[in-house]
């Protein structure tokens, strides 16, 4: 408790215009508003970040079902041993989902190009009437299919619950409000 005998606190440098003095160490001066000069808060979400973040994962939902198309073609390529390119795929389905989690900087990220990726591998292993089929039932098809499903789930799994706000690409749109 402050005595009556204790100096007062200084109070923060003002310029001649009187606004306060920025610290160079990049403290924040108690008792002034955190913000911008405009006085927009950087931790609130706006408008044009929901935007952004949106288009993000709806792109991110789109590379997903078109790798789920590419993954089904490259696993059934006669190249060595039966499933080897099965392999591949499921990895590199693995790689991109991980990735994608990451780089949102939520396991939101993750999840949506791999449920994408999981609806048209899905559909797509479905036989048509004319007896066209996309991914066989051969032993590549089933690792690819199988395996996939595996490691979409590490993939979501392996993605950090919270990061600080503002990832690389959305700049702060993950941000909830409080």
């Amino acid at each position: 408790m402050p005595d009556e005998h204790d100096p007062p606190a200084p109070a923060s440098p003002r310029r001649s215009d009187g606004e306060p003095v920025p610290d160079p160490s990049g403290a924040h001066p108690p008792g002034e508003p955190r913000g911008d000069e405009a006085g927009h808060d950087p931790d609130r979400e706006t408008p044009g970040d929901a935007v952004v973040a949106g288009a993000a994962y709806a792109a991110l939902g789109i590379l997903g079902a078109f790798w789920g198309m590419i993954g089904a073609v490259v696993q059934a390529w006669p190249a060595g041993p039966e499933p080897v390119l099965g392999v591949v795929a499921v990895l590199a389905t693995f790689g991109f989902v991980h990735l994608a989690g990451r780089g949102m900087g939520a396991r939101l990220g993750a999840v949506v190009p791999g449920v994408a990726w999981g609806v048209v591998v899905l559909l797509i292993s479905q036989q048509r009437p004319e007896g066209d089929l996309i991914i066989a039932g051969s032993l590549s098809g089933y690792v690819y299919i199988l395996g996939g499903m595996i490691a979409v789930v590490a993939a979501v799994l392996l993605v950090p619950a919270r990061r600080p706000a503002g990832s690389w690409l959305t700049a702060g749109a993950d941000v909830t409000r409080r």
